[in-house]
């Protein structure tokens, strides 16, 4: 069964999907967007994650970290098999930031995710930006 749309639809609906799952703090959901033999990368050094239920563990300990997660996404660009977008996640003291390329299969479901990130402890960038203003810590 192929999904009906175009690779911008198809990518667009699977982009919202996960975000509605971090938000949700829900890894299972994540669960319908992968094909069963899906591999994730989380940055190009890490190894590689194999398999369907190996992503969705990965996205269980990382959504326990980031309690009330708010996600943000748009997408740069796509193909006919694969979609590109910058992605931003944030709690009230972290916050992530990236660019995702996702392949996918005729059914919409990622073969292949690869993400590069940096993330933040917002508690450390707003004694940052205070210091920078002047109102805290030497001058």
């Amino acid at each position: 069964m192929t999904v009906a749309g175009t690779a911008l639809d198809r990518f667009s609906s699977w982009l919202t999907r996960y975000g509605d799952a971090w938000e949700a703090a829900d890894a299972g959901r994540l669960s319908d967007l992968f094909a069963a033999g899906a591999t994730y990368q989380p940055t190009p050094f890490h190894d590689l994650v194999r398999g369907r239920a190996a992503i969705v563990e990965v996205f269980a300990a990382l959504l326990e970290e980031l309690p009330g997660v708010s996600f943000a996404a748009q997408v740069l660009g796509v193909g006919d098999t694969y979609g590109v977008a910058h992605w931003r996640a944030a709690s009230s003291d972290r916050a992530i930031d990236g660019i995702l390329l996702a392949a996918l299969d005729g059914r919409g479901r990622c073969e292949s995710l690869r993400t590069w990130w940096h993330a933040t402890d917002q508690t450390g960038l707003d004694s940052l930006q205070a210091s920078a203003a002047g109102e805290g810590g030497d001058s």
